[in-house]
């Protein structure tokens, strides 16, 4: 049999250097075609809003590369919209999950519009070197990236329009989802769901991915230490009220 090649069009999508190190991932070109073409319509916002500033937690979660590329960006708004516009082109692959401007455009797949651009670089860092697991597509592009490139794509991603807050059907149920979150969520996501540098913005999120993701936790698919204490102990009713109310979060 023979091996599926990339659709040619990547040379025009993604810089050469991402090209030639997706191409030699071969398990990867089953689905670079198909990704390819629903790109093509996309078009990338004019020019990224200011730079996100960090905090004290950027230094314990980011390497000093990291660390001095968003230092520079928010120094220099010409580094932060050259960031921005390479990001853009990279994000023609991400968008067939996350969407094309991070508002994901599939159920089970988080947004990434709005998150602070510290937690999604240290997650796309744990991505390329193996800390975490995720979609076998995912993981072969983000291994593929370079550290400008990554950068690129969390700046581009973060400086995005945030996730509107989706309205509940069941307002009882989203009124136990808030109690549940106050008790045990509030403390590291925030009251009002924005997140931190080390912990993700849960405002507006997917319901579903919120469900998958809480009960990953809660059974151990998913390993972390602080995640597994706040949810072992919840029911699936539990859950689905929590993605409730946290998707509704404004």
């Amino acid at each position: 049999m023979q091996e599926a090649k990339p659709d040619v069009r990547l040379s025009v999508l993604l810089p050469g250097s991402v090209v030639s190190r997706v191409r030699s991932a071969s398990p990867l070109a089953l689905g670079l075609t198909s990704a390819a073409a629903w790109a093509q319509g996309t078009r990338p916002a004019a020019a990224p809003a200011p730079a996100q500033a960090t905090g004290p937690d950027a230094a314990s979660v980011l390497p000093p590369w990291a660390q001095a590329k968003l230092a520079a960006a928010r120094a220099d708004p010409k580094v932060q919209e050259q960031a921005y516009r390479q990001g853009a082109k990279l994000a023609t692959f991400c968008a067939n999950c996350h969407g094309p401007s991070g508002q994901s455009v599939k159920p089970d797949v988080p947004n990434l519009a709005g998150q602070n651009t510290v937690y999604v670089l240290n997650q796309l860092n744990k991505f390329h070197d193996g800390r975490r697991k995720g979609a076998f597509f995912m993981e072969g592009l983000v291994k593929a990236m370079s550290n400008d490139e990554r950068f690129a794509v969390a700046v581009y991603y973060t400086n995005q329009e945030p996730p509107k807050p989706l309205p509940t059907r069941d307002p009882a149920l989203a009124a136990q989802g808030k109690a549940l979150y106050e008790d045990g969520c509030s403390r590291c996501h925030g009251d009002d769901g924005m997140g931190t540098e080390k912990n993700s913005r849960l405002a507006g999120q997917q319901p579903a991915y919120l469900e998958s993701t809480i009960r990953g936790y809660r059974d151990q698919v998913r390993v972390d230490e602080r995640m597994f204490k706040s949810t072992k102990g919840l029911t699936d009713a539990q859950v689905k009220a929590l993605a409730a109310y946290i998707g509704a979060m404004r």
